[in-house]
């Protein structure tokens, strides 16, 4: 059985959080997370390539969001 990962589990709590105050603090923690576990990738690994895209879809996700001042 797989362990998931602790910036999988954030990240994922990030994108179904639905309460817009909390999810601005969920998709902050899911970012920490992220980059925490890319210092310790090399690279080219596909998990790599995993964080990077959760974290250009939490930048997307961000940049909509209401209470983010443009």
């Amino acid at each position: 059985m797989a362990v998931r990962q602790e910036w999988s589990i954030k990240y994922r709590a990030a994108i179904l959080e639905r309460n817009p105050a909390f999810q601005l603090l969920r998709m902050t923690e899911a970012k920490d997370a992220i980059q925490r576990r890319m210092g310790h990738l090399e690279e080219t690994s596909g998990e790599r390539r995993k964080l990077e895209s959760a974290l250009e879809a939490l930048n997307q996700l961000r940049n909509r969001h209401p209470l983010v001042a443009v």
